[in-house]
């Protein structure tokens, strides 16, 4: 009997261990991520690290620093199987306009070695392991679950991924390759307007394997998401040399979800990137005509042209070639050099920007002509900002084309999300083809109205953005002697959890200043703040949220607060 209990044990803890692989969806390892200090020395021609043996073995590396500038890094990595080192790579300046480095690929290295002009303060790497190859345990268990998910897959068949729609080319998608491992994005996406695409490239070698592109991916997602603090991978499109296309950040490859790869011109633009280095080496033959495959649908998609130039207005940034406000005149399909103070493409690959250009057009020259939409839908917000929890009230119309209303026509009123837009609510058009609806919404959302009209199809209106602020309430007693502690409590609804005190103080003039910004936590829903207002006068206290990928600014309701003198 002893011994039945103990193989039964071994049974079930070997199935528990394969659990996760016997599934038809792609195996993805957890994914592990570390940091580690780099001390640089001067020598010759430069600055150099001695050999760093990282913590645990990392598939990508990206360096941070303290201060701003650049500082010509070049990187090396060790093979951990092999003990070979790779070639010298040059690392991409910071994309995201901070102090830094772009992420290299490494596969499964064990250490690192820098060459850079200065020796930046507070130098660090950031490694990424996203194949299970961590640590001997993990490569251990990776092994047996990838056995395992073999074994599943052979007996259970794999699905095969279809063509995307709409004349779309066939896209890895997100599930497919494990966006579920980055963590999910931090915020729902917005949406602008395609009016030209940036082409990038990835910086990392360009002899990987074709199953090594989904790792890839997934490693430049965690990068983007964990180090550079973006909500999201960055690039909206990847394609690796073999000419599979990856979809990058969430909200619907159809859409113009507004990227994090081309500062200033994101909500005008898309992104594809090129898997690899391109500055002496081309893309191979399938990764360029993959990428002009994707952007002859996509730029079509949005009714923009693949040949010629557009005048757009920069947004500004650190790393943008033009101040926020300023005009620039790109190509239609552009590398992200022409936008950014960076080298990206790489010079070979912008060397086949006017291949890729014209492979684009004739993809787009040899589709029909879509025929105009038969007819229209719009959606209007009757205040742009609400105050939680005060709902969009929403109105539109539904007209045929040639702006006649349409009547009993259901209009889905539709919430943008992770994977698109999903319908929260369905109305019908009246005699005069107008609708309207209540949504009630905690967050900053984009919704759209999408009209089903009687031959099946849809038409949908422009992405509407609706901002929606916390409420916040504080209470504090109307006196106080001074140096006494007053406490001040309050709550904010949707919960957050951190806040900002303003003080402002009256002076002998009249005038109320502020004299002191105080950070304000939440638990909960609720805060509680002791503060000392050490003069005898009159002060004003107002609590603030300020705007992040959730909800925009807010501010509670002016509290005044007669500090009086010890003595009376």
């Amino acid at each position: 009997m002893r011994h039945l209990l103990v193989s039964l044990a071994v049974v079930l803890a070997a199935v528990w261990l394969a659990a996760p692989a016997l599934s038809s969806r792609p195996l993805v390892p957890r994914a592990v991520e570390f940091d580690q200090p780099i001390a640089m020395h001067a020598g010759a021609g430069g600055w150099r690290s001695g050999v760093v043996h990282a913590a645990k073995r990392f598939d990508l590396v990206g360096l941070r620093w303290r201060g701003s500038g650049d500082a010509d890094a070049r990187i090396r990595v060790r093979d951990a199987s092999s003990g070979a080192w790779s070639a010298w790579t040059a690392m991409d300046a910071d994309h995201a306009g901070g102090a830094g480095a772009e992420p290299v690929w490494a596969g499964g290295a064990d250490a690192l070695q820098l060459r850079m002009t200065r020796a930046p303060r507070g130098l660090r790497a950031h490694l990424v392991n996203v194949t299970g190859s961590a640590t001997a345990t993990a490569r251990g268990l990776t092994a047996y679950r990838r056995l395992a998910h073999e074994a599943f897959a052979a007996l259970s068949g794999a699905p095969a991924r279809a063509q995307g729609s709409d004349g779309a080319p066939a896209i890895v998608t997100r599930a497919e390759w494990g966006a579920d491992s980055c963590g999910r994005p931090r915020a729902y996406p917005k949406y602008g307007s395609v009016q030209t695409a940036f082409v990038h490239h990835t910086v990392n070698a360009n002899g990987y394997s074709r199953n090594d592109s989904a790792a890839i991916v997934r490693a430049i997602c965690r990068y983007h998401r964990n180090s550079n603090g973006w909500y999201d991978i960055g690039y909206n499109f990847l394609v690796d040399r073999y000419g599979q296309i990856f979809e990058g950040r969430a909200g619907g490859i159809d859409q113009a979800v507004i990227g994090a790869q081309a500062e200033g011109f994101n909500g005008v633009s898309t992104g594809v990137a090129n898997i690899g280095t391109f500055s002496a080496v081309a893309q191979t033959a399938a990764g360029a005509s993959a990428t002009a495959e994707l952007l002859a649908w996509k730029m079509r998609l949005h009714g923009a042209p693949i040949h010629g130039e557009v005048g757009v207005a920069s947004g500004g940034g650190a790393s943008s070639r033009y101040a926020a406000g300023a005009a620039a005149t790109l190509q239609r399909i552009s590398g992200h050099r022409d936008a950014d103070r960076t080298s990206c493409p790489g010079a070979a690959l912008g060397r086949q920007l006017p291949q890729i250009r014209a492979a684009a057009a004739q993809i787009t020259a040899g589709l029909p002509v879509p025929a105009p939409p038969a007819a229209a839908v719009t959606l209007a917000a009757a205040a742009p900002t609400l105050q939680f929890p005060e709902p969009a009230r929403l109105t539109g119309t539904v007209t045929d084309r040639d702006g006649a209303p349409l009547a009993g026509v259901p209009v889905l009123v539709q919430l943008a999300g992770f994977s698109g837009f999903a319908t929260r609510l369905r109305v019908v058009s009246g005699p005069d083809g107008a609708w309207s609806a209540q949504i009630p919404t905690q967050y900053t959302r984009t919704l759209r109205a999408t009209a089903q009209l009687a031959d099946g199809s849809l038409v949908s209106s422009p992405p509407l953005l609706v901002r929606v602020a916390p409420r916040i309430e504080a209470r504090a007693p109307a006196s106080v002697l001074a140096r006494r502690v007053l406490v001040l409590t309050g709550s904010v609804d949707p919960p957050r959890a951190n806040l900002v005190l303003v003080v402002a103080r009256q002076g002998s003039d009249g005038a109320i200043r502020t004299v002191a910004r105080l950070p304000v936590r939440a638990l909960g829903g609720r805060f509680r703040k002791a503060v000392r207002l050490r003069r005898a006068a009159l002060h004003r206290l107002r609590v603030v949220s300020a705007t992040d990928s959730r909800n925009v600014a807010a501010s509670a309701g002016d509290l005044y607060v007669r500090v009086l003198s010890p003595g009376g």
